[in-house]
């Protein structure tokens, strides 16, 4: 099972169903049309797993007011069937009850009272205004800079970030220009190694968040960033404010 738990929602495909449906009602799909994509979406599920798409989308079309009645028959037809349930049967006495637990409430909620249509809103996303290609600087505490150079930006449904890669520079003096379109990133290691990571994709998830140039760091040179940056993907999701503690913090090339 891809289960870390009996809750309905403790389930890496119920969990993808529930965003998948939620984030076509933020996009203005409206409901019955929302309701068959996600069904297409999920008909690959195997016979082990069918069940679960009824279950996280009853779940959650109920919890914003949404329920369909077709949707909710299949759901109650899985509960009342105790269909996937020997899943559970096999995971212990202890996880068998917990499951079974989480599908009677579940049932109470489905033929229980529906609440009002909840408004949904596509969430607020941040589009970043560096470009590939600048090269940023932060001043670390002893006075030295850090040079990251913007390898390209990385669009998503919640933003565009930009991806930094780490310079080979930390000095008290800005490389020139000529010196600073030579330098190589450092070279990322593995994460068992144990080792800071040099690459960064840095976002903003709300808008009270901090931006790159809140927390001290400056656009210093703009180059023309090589082929091969295209390509490049970050080792670290982080924050503004979570790379400039860091730095703080005494970490270094």
């Amino acid at each position: 099972m891809g289960a870390w738990g009996p809750a309905i929602f403790s389930d890496d495909t119920a969990c993808d169903i529930r965003s998948d449906y939620r984030e076509l009602l933020e996009d203005g799909v409206d409901d019955a049309e929302a309701t068959r994509r996600v069904i297409a979406a999920y008909q690959h599920l195997g016979h082990d797993e069918a069940h679960i798409l009824w279950l996280a989308l009853a779940a959650a079309q109920s919890a914003l007011g949404r329920l369909d009645d077709s949707v909710k028959s299949e759901a109650l037809r899985v509960i009342d069937g105790d269909i996937g349930l020997e899943l559970w049967a096999e995971a212990g006495a202890k996880e068998f009850a917990s499951r079974k637990a989480a599908l009677t409430k579940l049932r109470k909620t489905l033929t229980g009272p529906q609440k009002p249509p909840s408004k949904v809103r596509r969430p607020w996303s941040h589009v970043t205004d560096l470009r590939a290609g600048d090269v940023l600087s932060y001043t670390l505490p002893d006075g030295k800079h850090a040079l990251f150079r913007v390898a390209k930006l990385d669009a998503q449904r919640v933003g565009t970030a930009p991806v930094l890669r780490r310079l080979d520079w930390c000095k008290t003096s800005l490389p020139s220009r000529r010196k600073l379109a030579k330098l190589k990133p450092l070279a990322e290691t593995r994460p068992m190694d144990d080792k800071p990571s040099v690459s960064f994709r840095v976002a903003r998830h709300r808008k009270k968040d901090e931006d790159w140039s809140d927390v001290g760091f400056t656009v210093v040179e703009h180059l023309t960033p090589p082929a091969e940056d295209a390509n490049f993907s970050a080792r670290t999701y982080t924050t503004w404010r979570a790379l400039r503690t860091s730095l703080d913090n005494g970490w270094r090339a």
